[in-house]
């Protein structure tokens, strides 16, 4: 399924060490989806340097939003200065920095798939989400989906 948009869309993707499974999905899940897209890579040694990362692709790439793919190792967690400094940077560029963090029991494909369809429904399709919502607040249900936006602590 292609959606389009008109304009070309720019898609950054930080690159962190190790994270290459992750961040190929994505890739390849947006090409897929997005018809017009324009992806741009920026490898950082460390999750911590992300924020970096999104900064530059930002100024110098001009995306229209960034995307952090990783997964996480038995044991590891995010660091509270990754989680404010992404937070910073979708502030201070008003643009957002999607993180796509794989928890160490889950498969990268399958959840790095459904995260990208859910990043392209939230940043194009917001209608469909809406409805999404007032369908299960009607039905006074909840399920588990895909959050983009979870902190991981």
């Amino acid at each position: 399924m292609f959606y389009t948009y008109g304009d070309i869309v720019r898609i950054g993707i930080i690159e962190v060490l190790g994270a290459e499974e992750v961040n190929d999905v994505l890739e390849k899940e947006f090409e897929k989806e997005v018809s017009t897209v324009e992806i741009k890579r920026l490898l950082v040694p460390t999750i911590d340097d992300a924020a970096l990362g999104a900064k530059k692709l930002f100024e110098d790439a001009n995306c229209d939003f960034v995307v952090i793919g990783y997964a996480l190792e038995e044991g590891e967690k995010l660091s509270q200065a990754f989680q404010y400094s992404v937070l910073k940077a979708q502030y201070d560029f008003k643009k957002h920095v999607f993180r796509v963090i794989v928890p160490h029991d889950q498969d990268i494909e399958p959840y790095a798939k459904a995260a990208a369809m859910e990043i392209i429904r939230y940043f194009y399709k917001p209608s469909e989400l809406q409805r999404e919502k007032s369908t299960l607040a009607e039905n006074q249900q909840t399920t588990e989906t895909f959050n983009p936006f979870a902190m991981f602590g």
